[in-house]
């Protein structure tokens, strides 16, 4: 475990602790003033279903973009879905190669995870914490981008940090509790590259595109 609990605030972590209201759009939500948008939609997944993005999953039925809900694409119960709160592992993998030539402090970066999670680490319960909007209590953690990937969970392969902010702010990700996709801003250059990784499944999106309601739920 290579992620530590932090004792009081980064200064990076301030900017998330403003009041802002319930109805958020990206470039409130994610700190920084940044120039471009970009969000990753969690893959579908299910027991013996092979993952799978939410374009294939809709199978045509609904055109999928930045501003798709994922009750647009399931009538009622579905065997699958994509996981909430926590970025897909595999996501995440490839978020790290990606962000890490983005920022001049890979090696300090700042992780949030809810507090209300069941389960959490013992270490990641002594971390001081931030309050994100509607009350979302988050502890902070600090190490290597790298430990993005990191489950903050007591169980094997379990959940991971939802936010991630370097220390010189050249890029934010961020994820709600009821979030299942990751809003990210940074330079152009940086949200092209996402856009163009043909291993996750990702829409340009604007700062005045409103957060998806069902991921962001009073």
């Amino acid at each position: 475990m290579t992620l530590r609990a932090t004792a009081s605030l980064p200064s990076a972590v301030y900017a998330l602790s403003l009041p802002q209201g319930a109805e958020m759009t990206v470039g409130q939500y994610l700190p920084g003033g940044h120039a471009s948008f970009v969000r990753v939609m969690n893959p579908v997944r299910g027991q013996g279903i092979t993952a799978r993005s939410w374009a294939s999953y809709a199978a045509g039925s609904v055109k999928v973009d930045a501003t798709t809900r994922w009750n647009d694409l399931v009538d009622g119960a579905s065997p699958a879905r994509p996981d909430r709160g926590t970025i897909d592992p595999e996501v995440a993998v490839t978020l790290t190669r990606i962000l890490r030539s983005h920022t001049r402090t890979p090696a300090d970066c700042n992780f949030l995870v809810w507090e209300g999670y069941a389960g959490l680490r013992a270490d990641v319960l002594t971390a001081a914490r931030v309050e994100l909007p509607l009350a979302r209590w988050m502890f902070v953690l600090t190490g290597d981008l790298r430990d993005g990937i990191e489950t903050v969970g007591e169980s094997v392969g379990g959940r991971t940090a939802q936010w991630w902010l370097p220390a010189d702010g050249a890029w934010a990700v961020g994820n709600d509790l009821y979030g299942a996709s990751v809003y990210i801003s940074g330079s152009a250059e940086l949200i092209e590259g996402i856009l163009a990784a043909d291993v996750i499944e990702a829409y340009r999106a604007t700062a005045s595109m409103v957060i998806v309601a069902e991921e962001f739920e009073p």
